[in-house]
Order: C-alpha cells, then structure tokens, then sequence
C-alpha cells in the first residue's frame, strides 16, 4: 500500500467542548489565571490528542499539529538572533496572517527552535513523527529585511541556522525532515536560491529524509528543474496547483514524492476511490511503492472534524492504491 503523511499543520480547536481547551487556555493566560508553564501543558496534551487522531487514522508519517505555532514564520524567526516580531500580514492567498519577522542585523541560531517540541511528539506518538521547518527562502521573502539589504545574503544566514536545527534534530532520533517552501508557488525564479539552501541543510542531515514541500499552488514551470534540488523526497499541492499534474505524469519524477491529493482547503469531501484512481495512473511515471499520499497542504484551515475526516479518506484512497496495485 501506498504510504501516508499530513504536511505540517493541524487545527488546534474543535467544536466539542474537550476540543477547546486550548481556547480556554489562552483566555485564562490572558487573564492572568495561569502561567505560561501552564499554557505549555495545555498545548502538549493537545498535542497528544492530535497525535492520537494521526495515529487513529492510521497516517504512517504525522506531525506534531504545529500546535504550539502562532504561525509558520514567526515561530522559527522569532528564536534566532536579530530578529524581532512585528504586526500581522496576511499569509499568501489564505485568510489567515502571520505576524511578520523584522530582521535587525545579522541572523543567528541562538538555541533549539523546535527540537524539544519533535522530542515530545515522537515520544507520544505510535508512528514515526516528522520534523518540518519553514524553509529559509520563505522565511527571507515574507520578512521585513532592515539589515542585509539582499535577499539571497539573508536566505544563506537562515540556511545555516536551520542545518543547524536540523542536525540537533538528527542527534535527538529525527528520520524524516521536511522543509517547507511555498515560496516557490509564487516566485518561481527563487528556484536556484531554494536549491542552494537545501545544499547548505543537506550538509546536517546525515541518514535523516530530506523533504521539500512545496504548496498553495503548481510549480508546473519549474518541475522538471525541481528535480535536481537536493532533496531526497518532493513534496507537491496538487490540488491548488492542478497545473502540476499534466506535467509530472508527462515527466514522472526520478525522486519519491509526496502526493498532495486531497484539498486542505475545502470541507467538500472527496471520494476515495476516484482519488485512488487518479493516483494509480502514476504508476509508470512515479514510484508508488516509495512514495507518500497527503493533504495538500497543512489542515489547520479546516474545522478539526472535517480534518480528521479528510484524513480517514486519505488512508482509504490509499489502501485502494495498494489493492489495485
């Protein structure tokens, strides 16, 4: 059978009322009812609980929901050197928006920016746990530089700090890595900047699975160069970016992928079968059997019901592609 991931993110808040500890949680710290030790342990048992529905659903690769992130780039940003957070932005097309990192002089790892919070997701977790970074080309491009002047002299500091999150990670029992660079989506021309990057990570990762994660749109132009970067594993939205799938069925892909198939976007429910049946026609250009189906891209825009569901229906679409193999 095909093998199954999620991208990154998961929502963090239900409409059941044990589904909302977490809100309660953050209106008690503002408050002042709690401490912020006290919000950590809500966040890690809800931490648990998003685990458990991975595991449930029997997702083979999960991840720790992103629970503890207040977005995808301020919670990396926001821990290295020379970087402050300002106020919010919207994050690409989504309705959602992210506060924006404000880079004052030159960028630094000053410590562990999500390697504690793997090592508490593996450890509660049955299946193996990924650890997912924001890449540093995305990261470069939705800060607000005040310092390096150039885009590229930033995006080869943040490549440094994250090769080396992604060592520590490594050492602490990390198999499965994924960078996230929906970037390229938008810019395709970042595409060589992207590549130098992950030659910078790759360094770190030893026997570690390198994944580059692209979404909110096709990379139909640059597909074929996409194959040459250095990830083991290519990570593809191919809902929002349809346009990709004409070519990669034309070109197959010489690395494993990671088939983002089923929309994280949209409640509407998708039929199992027919994305099965859709996968399958990839058999003589891609290798299934090393390959991974999944979201299109991190569910935390769906309602958590709707989440664990489109997640009962990856795993199926998925157990059809193996019978019909």
């Amino acid at each position: 059978m095909v093998k199954t991931t999620v991208v990154g993110s998961y929502p963090r808040i239900g409409d059941a009322f044990e589904e909302q500890a977490l809100r309660r949680g953050l209106a008690r710290l503002d408050r002042g009812e709690i401490t912020e030790a006290d919000l950590r342990a809500v966040e890690r048992d809800t931490v648990k609980t998003v685990l458990k529905e991975q595991n449930e659903a029997g997702i083979d690769l999960v991840t720790d929901g992103q629970i503890s992130w207040y977005d995808s780039q301020s919670h990396i940003a926001g821990k290295l050197a020379s970087i402050e957070i300002n106020g919010l932005v919207r994050y690409f097309d989504t309705n959602t928006y992210y506060r924006q990192p404000v880079v004052r002089g030159a960028v630094s790892r000053k410590g562990p920016l999500i390697v504690d919070e793997w090592k508490f997701a593996q450890g509660s977790s049955k299946a193996l746990v990924k650890a997912v970074l924001t890449g540093p080309v995305t990261l470069a491009s939705l800060s607000l530089d005040k310092h390096y002047g150039n885009k590229k002299a930033l995006a080869g500091d943040l490549s440094s700090a994250i090769g080396e999150e992604v060592g520590d990670l490594v050492k602490a029992g990390a198999s499965h890595i994924q960078i996230d660079e929906p970037i390229l989506t938008q810019r395709p021309a970042d595409l060589s900047l992207v590549s130098e990057s992950l030659d910078r990570i790759r360094g770190h990762k030893a026997k570690a699975t390198l994944t580059l994660f692209t979404f909110f749109g096709d990379v139909a132009r640059i597909y074929q160069d996409l194959q040459d970067v250095p990830a083991d594993i290519l990570g593809l939205d191919l809902v929002q970016g349809a346009a990709t799938w004409p070519v990669l069925a034309k070109h197959g892909s010489s690395k494993p992928l990671v088939l983002g198939v089923i929309d994280a976007r949209n409640t509407k429910e998708e039929d199992p079968v027919a994305v099965a049946t859709k996968v399958s026609q990839l058999k003589s250009a891609v290798d299934l059997k090393t390959s991974y189906l999944s979201p299109s891209n991190g569910l935390e825009f769906l309602p958590r019901d709707r989440a664990r569901r489109k997640l009962r229906i990856l795993h199926e679409a998925a157990r059809v592609v193996g019978v019909a193999a």
